[in-house]
C-alpha cells in the first residue's frame, strides 16, 4: 500500500513540474486601457489620452500599429498595469461603441 502512494506523489510532482511556471498563465489578467489615440503611431509605442505605451516587439499590436491613427477610439491589452513604466502593449483594437 505504501508503495503506491509513493507512484501517486511522484505522479502527482512529475505533472507539476512539466506544466512548470506556464501553468497559471491561463488565468492572468491582462489589462485594457481605452481612449483615443493623440499621436500617429510610431514604431515600438502609441499614445491614448496623452499617455505614450510601449508597444511589445513581435506582438499583435506590433503587427497592426502602423494600420492605425490619430483620432480614432482604441482598447488596449496591457501585460500589466497601466501605471507600471514596464508594461507593454499586447494587442490593439478598435473600440466596441456598443
Amino acid at each position: 500500500m505504501k508503495h503506491f502512494k509513493h507512484i501517486y506523489l511522484m505522479a502527482a510532482f512529475t505533472a507539476i513540474f512539466a506544466l512548470g511556471p506556464t501553468a497559471g498563465w491561463s488565468s492572468r489578467v491582462l489589462d485594457v486601457v481605452s481612449g483615443e489615440i493623440t499621436a500617429v503611431p510610431l514604431s515600438g509605442s502609441i499614445e491614448v489620452d496623452h499617455h505614450r505605451y510601449r508597444v511589445k516587439a513581435g506582438s499583435s499590436a506590433d503587427k497592426e500599429l502602423h494600420g492605425f491613427s490619430e483620432g480614432q477610439k482604441v482598447d488596449l491589452v496591457l501585460d500589466g498595469p497601466p501605471g507600471n513604466k514596464e508594461s507593454e502593449v499586447l494587442s490593439i483594437s478598435l473600440h466596441d461603441a456598443s
